[in-house]
Formats: structure tokens, C-alpha cells, sequence
């Protein structure tokens, strides 16, 4: 397998097992490199620096971590750490990553990865993989638990199924995957008149953002992030080529958008809005949103979760959406988790929606 990484310091190949490895910290300035190192494995999207660099506003400071050695490295993980000194949480999402799929997850990573932790004041540490056995692997090397202990932040597909279209080069063997309806709706759409433009600046979702604003008051959604984050994660984004905002247009007005991210082998639909009136061009908005994101090289589309009446809609294109393992919590400290459940965790559960709305509304 090759890793796209023009790295002048940074070999990346697999690495001997008489090579002695370790966990080390990813340099603020090879970030940028780190993205393309992670572009060539199939490291989800929710690991990438473009990614989780935006969150820092929400309180939400990304560590960035490799085992191996300098010019070996081997795995990689991103925890997103909460707190100070020697009381902090970590968030981990879709992670660790191993940068060869043909070499197994090593369990002395696993050791090292929470030994790192603990001597740096981790409580506990909450995982989520698409990989049940890492999840199990992960289990094996200490104390955890089979429940969310910070159920205030988390990537979606855990909590519904996500309904994943996968793609092939011709556009007729693709249309012929999807429901009968979705291939009528997107041929409508194109007699009516609708028109398909693609951006990958921040600034053109910053003119769009009314229409999502306007659709979550309207369909009693919740936007997660401030606008602020999602343009900085297009401008980091936008040096890899891995970001579109993909816009659907009827006589030169804007009424539909989507912002879509990719990692190597997938196109993330983060974001959907219609106007009220032309609710009927959505798949034809998604159809060409996942047929450019596959001339970008992500051959699956990730429509996301459906979860009450968007479940119909997205079986139109997914019959069979794809579920994810729960969240697993292994904790580090037991005599500081103990306090966590009893004093903060009831308290902060009762919060959540009000922490949620405070979030989305730092710098709009």
C-alpha cells in the first residue's frame, strides 16, 4: 500500500519488529503533512488534523499521536481532550488508525497508548471504531465499560445507522443501485431546470449559511457546530482537495446545499438544507454531489444517519444502511471516574441540551 506523503523526514513504510516503537507526540507543523500521510490509509475522516483542528473554539483540544518511530510509524490516533492537568477526558473518534492494514493492531500500542494517558492526567478515554475487534482489543488492556461516559459529543453514525451508497465508474451502473423513485426524482429535477455548482471555499458557505439556518428552524434540527468551525475546516480541508459545497440553483436562486468531506475512500455528507418549496431536487442535489466526490477518488457517499422521516428518503439510494459498534469508555483513573459518575455525570446529562445550544451559537 502506498502513502501519499511528500514528507522530507518521515519515511513511512512498515517497520520491522526489532525496530523499537513508542508514542510520540505529531509536531504542530507536520499536521498539514499528516494529512496526507492519512489520505493514503484508510483512516476515518474523523481522525484527520483538518478535521478536528477547527474544534479547538469548542473547548476541545486535538492530541495528535503516532506509535512507531520517527521514520517508522505505524498507528496513529487523534484524542480530542477536554479539561487540564491531571483532570482531563479524551475523546476518541474512529480511532486508532493502523497506517498498514495488512499489519494487526499491535496490543503493545494498546498498552503504551493508555500508559501515555495516564501519565498525563487522563480520567478515562471514550472510543468509537467502525472495527468491533479493536474496540475488543482495546477492552482487553484495562478497565472499561460498555456505555457512553461523555455522551455530550459524539460522531453520529454511532447513535443510527448511516446509509452509504457505494459507487462505480459508469453513472448507468450506478443509477441502477438506487430506488426506482430516487432515479425519477433526480430525472424531474433535471427537466425542471435545476442547475449543479461545486465550491470548496469557506466564504460561499458562509453566503449558503441562511438556507441551513433557515431549514433547522424549519425541520427542528440542530446545527452542531458554529459556523466558524465548519469554514476553518474548509479552509484546512481545502489544501488536500478533500472538501465541496455542492449548491442546486432554479433560475439563479439558491435552494439547496450540501458540505461534504472526504477521507480517502469516503465522501461524508456533514451537511444538507432545502429551501421548503424545492424539497424535490434533493436527490438530485445528492446524485451529483456523489458522482464529483467520486471523480475526487471517495468511491462511497455517506448520506449519514436517518433517523424519523429521512430514513425514507435515504433508502431511496441505501437499502441496507451500515451500523457501527457502541461507544466503549476505558477508564484510567479509577478513584477520579468514581467521582465523575457520582457528582458530574448525573448533572451534566441533565445539561446536555442547554451545553449543546451554547455550543452551536460560539462565534456564528
Amino acid at each position: 500500500m502506498s502513502l501519499v506523503a511528500p514528507i522530507p523526514d518521515i519515511e513511512v513504510r512498515p517497520s520491522p519488529a526489532t525496530i523499537p516503537a513508542a508514542w510520540f507526540e505529531v509536531r504542530p507543523h507536520d499536521l498539514s503533512i499528516w494529512n496526507n500521510i492519512l489520505l493514503g490509509t484508510a483512516t476515518s475522516l474523523y481522525q484527520y488534523p483538518f478535521w478536528n483542528e477547527p474544534n479547538r473554539p469548542l473547548w476541545l483540544t486535538p492530541r495528535y499521536l503516532v506509535w512507531g518511530t520517527q521514520n517508522h510509524p505505524l498507528t496513529y490516533v487523534c484524542i480530542l481532550t477536554i479539561g487540564f492537568g491531571p483532570a482531563k477526558i479524551g475523546l476518541v473518534f474512529r480511532g486508532p488508525a493502523r497506517l498498514y492494514q495488512e499489519i494487526e493492531f499491535p496490543q503493545a500500542a494498546i498498552t503504551g497508548l493508555f500508559d501515555w494517558a495516564r501519565s498525563h492526567g487522563y480520567i478515562f478515554i471514550r472510543f468509537t471504531h467502525s472495527d468491533p475487534q479493536i474496540l475488543t482489543q482495546l477492552a482487553a488492556a484495562g478497565h472499561a465499560e460498555d456505555f457512553d461516559a461523555f455522551p455530550y459529543f459524539l460522531d453520529y453514525p454511532v447513535l443510527c445507522p448511516d446509509y452509504i451508497v457505494e459507487q462505480y465508474d459508469a453513472d448507468e451502473d450506478t443509477l441502477a443501485t438506487l430506488d426506482r423513485e430516487a432515479r425519477r426524482k433526480i430525472r424531474r429535477a433535471t427537466e425542471l431546470g435545476y442547475e449543479f455548482r461545486s465550491d470548496d471555499s469557506p466564504e460561499a458557505l458562509a453566503k449558503a449559511w441562511p438556507l441551513y439556518r433557515d431549514c433547522s428552524h424549519r425541520k427542528h434540527f440542530r446545527l452542531e457546530r458554529p459556523l466558524s468551525v465548519y469554514m476553518e475546516a474548509m479552509r484546512l480541508a481545502q489544501a488536500h482537495n478533500c472538501v465541496r459545497l455542492y449548491s442546486v440553483l432554479l433560475h439563479g436562486k439558491l435552494v439547496g446545499s450540501t458540505l461534504v468531506f472526504r477521507d480517502r475512500t469516503t465522501a461524508h455528507c456533514q451537511l444538507a438544507a432545502f429551501d421548503a418549496e424545492h424539497r424535490q431536487s434533493a436527490a438530485f442535489l445528492h446524485w451529483h454531489s456523489m458522482r464529483n466526490m467520486y471523480r475526487l477518488g471517495a468511491r462511497r457517499y455517506n448520506l449519514g444517519p436517518g433517523p424519523g422521516s429521512l430514513a425514507r428518503f435515504k433508502q431511496q439510494f441505501c437499502q441496507h444502511p451500515v451500523s457501527y459498534p457502541a461507544p466503549l469508555t476505558v477508564v484510567l483513573k479509577q478513584d477520579w471516574f468514581r467521582l465523575w459518575m457520582k457528582l458530574v455525570f448525573p448533572i451534566a446529562k441533565r445539561l446536555r441540551p442547554t451545553l449543546r445550544k451554547i455550543v452551536t451559537c460560539l462565534k456564528p
